[in-house]
């Protein structure tokens, strides 16, 4: 399959559809001419194709590359005058030393009959004929093809001609230049010729390759597996390779051979160390000959040494380094090289390149060398700790680097590595920290790829036996939290039961803990962090996090939602804390709902995981920021950055993370009414969950399709949904108080007072227990939902009150809305229209179009007209989603910016507008903007209710 060549392929689909034309395709090697040239003949099935090549062999024979284009049409060369016949037999043969080849004034130049043969062959069917490597082909037969190409016109002949750079006997011709694929082309290149390779690989690949098909496809296909996982040096990835590149060797082998000595010597080098500037190849070169003298017979080099390299255009010379013509040459030169060349370079390399001296030594080793390993265990990155352990003898301190290996690659998304390293570190060491390290990382890699729940019991198991009591600690609330999506309340009960056995923290972590006298660390001092340091205990945060995890594990248990106060204090701890410790915390302080500081807190965590590159940890962070954005009433972004974490842990392959991103994205969508993607994501997610552990995910989708029949009218089938949460087959602890307002809202539409008993009681108990402004709001208007008319306004007003300037404007627009309903429903419909507008506004801002509609046709029920009916006539006219696409281009906003704000794709705002502009008799944006202007327009026209929302009398 051709990727990212799709308007090159319509220009030669267009070529074929005509009946006669010629064209050069220009590229580089590997560019996919001759896949292009390929698909050409594909689509050219019923026409005669003929087909030659060019090769350096044969260059220098005069019309060698006709005779190998014409050979399969010998049978039709009998239809041919004799003379024009026996010119096309000595195609190919040495003629009389007087004749002078491309000379068409010759009685038996081939020209005439060549032409001529191919309009005998056009008159029965169209011909194609297809040269590859046409720069490689003889001068007399491009002559011939000119000849042919300049009289087209009279026949049913297309001649696709593909070349490296120019060709000068085919000046004059169209050209088609074929520039590097796209970075999705080229994703999409390493993807298929390497499945499940881990995306930093993927990300190096494409960024070595410069979007040239043929390096992508080398390169995919020839890393070791464990580059595949993730094994990255600074170096290249070809120097990791076990074979060599036969392409990279067909293309530049030979002429890298044909080179002097120190030409090759530098290239080697600068393959060696792609990054090398040239003053460092070259002080490399001379220290060459003193680790192997026997391999170089010269000393030293000079810039002059590289000129045939660029007289060949195998590279160009600048301060900075070398820039290979292609990166095969690269591939080519280091592969070509003996091993012992190789070390050598390495070597000479580790002398005049000191920010990649330890990575060069380590190339070089043959083995184990505990120096080397200390040095690449403090730069603490994933392949750096594996290659130290390989440099290590001594069993402990190889398990240990090894487990801090498997924590650093957990952290980069790379878990069937990590989890490989961690099990090797457990079978060498029995020191606490290295088995608590590897513990997590194992327990890490179950969650995301199997079961939450049996990765809690893993973590409390060995929390038992480690007998390090701060990193038993740490365990136990990992524990904790895994054990949140398993929904699992047994479990949890047993981790309950280890929580109290666990030892209380010291007086001295205590003290160790507080701001004053452990200040937090900056940002970069964090980001800086090695994986070992990460794997250890966290005595700064140790002591708030154990005083924390009683709570957290009753409420987890099915207990009270009580003593938030403990989940506060290790909130205010989050922002001093590493990474994924932080992701721990923040993730269980999300229970206290309070928008702003998890808004706070995740948005210093996506930063971190994009800054330290902790890809394995991003999805997590990214899902974390999605919920506090949803929490404060920015669905938009919520959406975006939940679709960002699925599509990473797709990558990733973290089929847990995935199954409940999709239950989140789901979430969002109900909000916004978008019908089709809610259904579709949420059936994503029970899909997953029926074959897998995880009611979490299973009760968020629930949760998903519920919300969606609320907004959408269908109270009856919103209750049978939430109800499966709060008390049913889908029910979540967590999860059910967050849908518990939901659940109300339905039962009160759907006349069915019973279903609102336990949600309104769970509601009230987690608004005590929080102490949040809006969840008492929310309780409030629930109250005030089922309350008798006598006592329900001082209810619906305090929740106001409560409500006041909160970032959750979706509650506070939800509580205007259910206020007006009331005071309409009672007869007040003058005050009910005020409550109405601010909640219909409201809900047009946040772009939750079921619920703008909904009050919309709430304030057509309480007397006011619809904004439609003061709009010019030919409004009135659009759909609910024209009006709303209409109105938000004329604010000038872009079909991007309207797309994010309604939950549509650009394309399908483009065509909205496309249908409207016929309607209102315009044809631009100012136009009208200007006639909203003219008609007074200031709130967007509302939608007309959907059908099924129901208007309660």
């Amino acid at each position: 399959m051709l990727h990212g060549r799709i308007a090159e392929q319509a220009r030669i689909t267009r070529l074929l559809a005509g009946e006669s034309g010629a064209l050069v395709v220009r590229g580089e090697a590997g560019a996919g001419r001759s896949a292009l040239l390929a698909f050409a003949a594909e689509i050219a099935s019923d026409q005669i194709v003929l087909r030659a090549s060019g090769t350096p062999e044969e260059s220098h024979l005069p019309y060698g590359g006709l005779h190998m284009l014409l050979a399969t049409t010998r049978p039709r060369w009998k239809h041919l005058p004799a003379q024009q016949r026996d010119a096309l037999e000595r195609l190919g043969e040495p003629g009389p030393e007087s004749r002078v080849p491309g000379d068409p004034a010759w009685p038996d130049s081939p020209y005439l009959p060549v032409w001529n043969l191919l309009r005998h062959l056009a008159a029965r069917r169209p011909v194609l004929c297809l040269i590859d490597d046409a720069h490689w082909l003889d001068r007399e037969s491009l002559a011939v093809l000119s000849f042919c190409v300049r009289r087209l016109a009279a026949a049913r002949v297309v001649i696709l001609v593909a070349a490296e750079g120019e060709v000068p006997a085919l000046q004059g011709i169209d050209e088609l230049d074929l520039p590097g694929v796209d970075r999705q082309a080229a994703l999409d290149i390493v993807a298929e010729r390497r499945p499940g390779i881990v995306p930093q690989v993927r990300e190096r690949i494409v960024g070595d390759a410069r979007g040239n098909p043929l390096a992508l496809c080398e390169l995919a296909a020839g890393i070791s597996p464990a580059q595949v996982e993730g094994r990255l040096s600074p170096l290249g990835l070809y120097t990791g390779w076990p074979g060599r590149s036969r392409r990279a060797d067909q293309l530049y082998g030979a002429c890298l051979r044909a080179l002097p000595e120190r030409t090759r010597l530098l290239l080697l080098l600068a393959a060696a160390d792609p990054a090398a500037s040239l003053p460092e190849l070259l002080a490399a070169a001379g220290a060459l000959p003193a680790y192997r003298s026997e391999l170089f017979s010269t000393a030293g080099a000079t810039p002059a040494d590289l000129e045939p390299a660029e007289t060949a255009q195998l590279v160009e010379v600048r301060p900075a380094g070398l820039t290979p013509r292609h990166l095969l040459v690269l591939v080519a030169a280091y592969q070509s090289a003996p091993i012992s060349a190789r070390i050598a370079a390495h070597l000479a390399l580790a002398e005049t390149s000191p920010e990649r001296r330890v990575w060069h030594l380590a190339a070089a080793a043959l083995e184990p060398d505990e120096q080397i390993a200390r040095e690449l265990e403090a730069i603490g990155t994933s392949p750096s700790l594996e290659r130290a352990a390989e440099l290590t003898t001594d069993p402990e301190p190889r398990g240990r680097r090894q487990a801090a290996a498997a924590l650093a690659a957990c952290d980069a998304g790379q878990l069937r590595r990590a989890a490989d390293l961690a099990t090797c570190a457990t079978r060498l060491s029995a020191e606490p920290s290295t088995l608590a390290s590897a513990a997590r990382v194992l327990a890490t890699v179950e969650s995301e790829t199997g079961s939450p729940a049996r990765a809690a019991r893993m973590l409390l198991d060995s929390a038992a036996r480690i007998g390090d009591d701060a990193m038993a600690v740490v365990m136990i609330a990992d524990a904790i939290r895994l054990s949140g999506y398993s929904g699992d309340e047994g479990l949890a009960a047993q981790i309950a039961a280890a929580v109290w056995s666990a030892p209380e923290a010291s007086p001295a972590s205590s003290q160790a803990a507080r701001p004053e006298a452990s200040p937090a660390p900056s940002h970069a001092a964090r980001s800086e962090a090695s994986p070992a340091a990460r794997a250890g205990a966290q005595p700064s945060w140790s002591a708030p996090l154990a005083r924390s995890l009683p709570l957290l594990a009753k409420v987890m248990a099915g207990g009270p939602l009580s003593g938030f106060s403990a989940i506060g204090e290790l909130v205010e701890h989050t922002p001093a804390l590493a990474t994924q410790q932080a992701i721990t915390a923040t993730s269980l302080g999300l229970m206290a709902a309070d928008a702003g500081s998890a808004l706070r807190l995740t948005s210093t965590l996506v930063a971190d995981c994009r800054h330290q590159d902790l890809m394995g940890l991003l999805p997590y962070a990214l899902q974390l920021q999605a919920q506090a954005l949803l929490l404060s009433g920015r669905n938009a972004e919520a959406l975006r950055q939940a679709t960002e974490g699925l599509k990473l842990a797709g990558d990733l392959g973290q089929t847990h993370r995935i199954g409940h991103l999709s239950g989140l994205v789901a979430l969002i969508a109900a909000l916004s009414g978008d019908e089709k993607r809610c259904r579709a994501y949420a059936e994503s997610s029970l899909a997953y969950c029926a074959e897998h552990d995880a009611p979490a995910s299973a009760a968020l989708a629930t949760w998903a399709l519920g919300l969606l029949e609320l907004g959408l009218g269908r109270a009856g089938a919103a209750v049978a949904h939430l109800e499966s949460v709060v008390a049913g087959p889908a029910h979540h602890p967590v999860i059910a108080v967050r849908c518990a307002a939901d659940l109300v809202d339905a039962a009160v539409q759907a006349d069915l007072p019973g279903a609102a008993v336990e949600p309104l009681a769970l509601l009230e108990r987690w608004a005590g227990d929080t102490r949040q402004r809006w969840v008492g709001a929310v309780a409030l208007r629930c109250r005030a939902l089922v309350a008798p008319d006598g006592e329900a306004e001082p209810l619906f007003t305090g929740a106001l009150d409560l409500h006041g300037p909160s970032l959750t404007s979706f509650q506070r627009a939800r509580t205007e809305l259910a206020y007006g309903q009331w005071l309409r429903r009672i007869r007040r419909r003058s005050e009910a229209r005020s409550h109405l507008r601010t909640a219909r506004a409201a809900f047009e801002q946040l772009g939750v179009a079921p619920w703008a509609e909904r009050a919309a046709a709430e304030l057509s029920a309480a007397g006011e007209a619809s904004p439609a009916e003061r709009l010019p006539e030919a409004l009135r006219g659009l759909t609910p989603q024209e009006r709303h696409v209409v109105f938000l281009a004329a604010q000038g906003s872009s079909n991007r910016e309207i797309a994010a704000q309604l939950f549509l794709s650009p394309r399908t705002v483009g065509y909205h507008l496309y249908r409207a502009f016929p309607k209102l008799g315009i044809t631009s944006r100012t136009e009208l903007a200007e006639l909203l202007r003219r008609s007074g327009t200031i709130t967007p026209p509302a939608g007309t209710p959907r059908p099924g929302v129901a208007l309660r009398a």
